[in-house]
């Protein structure tokens, strides 16, 4: 199996992310929530499935964050050659690394001082403090530079259809790319790719945010596109649109990730939770209608959640009960059930309403004894899930302790989940070079490269 280099294209840097700091005496810049990959993506027909980034993704801590992909004699290089680090190196490197649902997160750290030697980072550094001042909001977009390889193999996810599986994948590098617009993403087209022992491959580029585009997808996507878009807005526009009608409010920490996008509804992401958002494009400008709805991933499509407000048999039950001039406001799920069954037997029974009363008490007491085992096993599962969210609170807190020995155990246990989670990233440490970008001739022979969009 031929190792191949993909960069990765996606869109991370926005004015609401930046913030200042202060680390051993210098001026940094952090761009918070950064979205280098994403489970299950599918790009350039090649699946990026979510057991291999789990195995992998903690190897981009520290990793150098170059601007933008190094080259040396017109091949790219790893991040870590010598000649790149000279040319390309802007004291830039990516930290606090994690998973948030479905996608890894990370935080852009920014050394002022070592970026303004290189014209290149002068030019970083200005671009930054346009966007905090609000002068220029155009993103910045960073590319994720790995080596994985290909295993050949063919199916669907997220209504997107792959013939390769990326496997064994390896982190070099997460350059920066100042000079990308907004929108329109242009193609890198192939590159070729040199490791340290001159061996040569090819590099292919993929885009994160392209992945996420489902208009045209089948016939039945292509009709209701051209049917319900009044518009000639390019998909990254249209992604760009949603993007910012969904953003969290100032102030909030709250981040919202676009995930599917469809004709005329999409798919976005909040912490661990994904929701149903209907949209409509007029004159190039974005409308959301209605409420967004909890959903849940299924292999190849979402679904309705089920549970609570949005259970589509109580509104159902309600519509029926307000057709027959039944009031349902302020009613529990328990009070809509017992109406509407005694409006079902009123109906059956020709209005007799003792006969109801008694019919609906013998279906409760069928129900609540269906329910029961149900029930049970909820509770069980509930008690698991406290149980093992103890475990690891216990696990964070004893990975503290160690890292930061200076902190007292009451201390340490009265940390906020939050703050224990951020102090708990702060635990794991950083991976060295993968040996395929080093002179291993072994390994040389295997190399192909390629680079994401």
């Amino acid at each position: 199996m031929k190792l191949s280099s993909i960069h990765v294209k996606s869109l991370a840097i926005n004015a609401s992310n930046i913030s200042t700091t202060t680390i051993n005496g210098q001026e940094h810049y952090v761009i918070r929530g950064a979205v280098p990959i994403v489970d299950d993506i599918v790009m350039n027909g090649g699946l990026y499935p979510a057991e291999e980034i789990n195995n992998s993704y903690q190897t981009m801590e520290g990793k150098l964050m170059p601007l933008p992909h190094p080259m040396v004699d017109g091949k790219y290089v790893s991040a870590n050659d010598p000649r790149a680090i000279n040319a390309y190196h802007v004291g830039a490197w990516a930290q606090n690394v994690s998973k948030s649902g479905d996608q890894v997160v990370m935080d852009v750290y920014i050394n002022k001082a070592v970026a303004e030697t290189k014209p290149d980072g002068k030019r970083l550094i200005n671009r930054l403090d346009e966007m905090i001042a609000g002068t220029n909001t155009d993103p910045i977009h960073l590319s994720t530079g790995l080596l994985t390889n290909k295993e050949k193999k063919s199916g669907e996810s997220k209504e997107k259809k792959y013939t390769w599986i990326a496997r064994n994948m390896q982190f070099d590098h997460i350059a920066i790319l100042l000079d990308e617009p907004g929108a329109g993403t242009p193609e890198e087209g192939v590159g070729m790719f040199v490791n340290a022992d001159g061996q040569e491959g090819e590099v292919e580029t993929a885009n994160l945010i392209d992945a996420a585009n489902s208009l045209k997808d089948g016939l039945v996507n292509k009709v209701k596109f051209f049917l319900t878009h009044n518009s000639d807005a390019s998909f990254d526009e249209i992604y760009q649109m949603l993007r910012e009608a969904i953003r969290a409010p100032s102030g909030s920490d709250a981040y919202r990730y676009v995930v599917t996008v469809w004709p005329d509804k999409f798919i976005y992401e909040e912490g661990s939770k994904l929701f149903q958002q209907k949209y409509l494009i007029d004159d190039n400008a974005v409308t959301l209608v209605g409420e967004p709805i909890e959903v849940v991933r299924k292999p190849t499509e979402y679904e309705v959640k089920t549970n609570g407000e949005q259970n589509p048999m109580k509104q159902k039950m309600i519509a029926a009960l307000n057709a027959a001039g039944v009031t349902t406001e302020g009613l529990t799920d328990d009070q809509v059930w017992d109406a509407y069954n005694q409006q079902m037997q009123k109906k059956a029974g020709g209005g007799d309403p003792a006969g109801a009363q008694v019919n609906t008490d013998a279906i409760t007491a069928a129900v609540n004894a269906a329910l029961t085992p149900l029930t049970d096993k909820i509770s069980h599962l509930e008690t698991q899930l406290q149980a093992n969210a103890e475990k690891d609170t216990a696990e964070k807190r004893q990975a503290v302790k160690a890292k930061f020995p200076f902190m007292t155990e009451a201390a340490i246990n009265s940390l906020a989940p939050e703050a224990l989670n951020d102090m708990f990233s702060q635990c794991q440490t950083s991976t060295g070079l993968n040996p395929a970008f080093q002179g291993n001739g072994a390994q040389s022979e295997i190399l192909t490269m390629e680079a994401p969009e």
